[in-house]
């Protein structure tokens, strides 16, 4: 099974947040972000289950300032990784497929 991705908004984005008890992974990024393209593409051929299961909210900077400015977001890409609702791990920029990893290892933790 491949990540569910799914483009949200300051409301999609709540309602995800305080709706789901899994780790759940967002991604802020911007349309004219290559390295945004790149971390995104990398993440769907990743094949280690503990990142390729994982819900992924993939929210545009330039669309919601506020909701990149609550979460600490100053620069793109930045992946959260949601556990309950609260952020536990924040990484910034085109991350490697065994950074990736890494993610997932932390997932398989809570």
């Amino acid at each position: 099974m491949q990540s569910a991705r799914r483009h949200l908004n300051s409301e999609t984005f709540e309602q995800q947040r305080e709706a789901r008890e899994s780790p759940w992974l967002a991604i802020f990024v911007a349309d004219w972000c290559q390295p945004c393209e790149t971390l995104l593409s990398r993440l769907s051929s990743v094949s280690h289950e503990s990142i390729r299961d994982l819900p992924v909210g993939v929210v545009d900077v330039d669309r919601e300032p506020t909701l990149a400015e609550r979460y600490g977001v100053k620069g793109t890409p930045t992946l959260i990784l949601f556990v309950d609702g609260e952020p536990r791990l924040t990484r910034v920029g085109a991350l490697s497929e065994s950074q990736l990893l890494q993610v997932g290892e932390e997932c398989t933790r809570h």
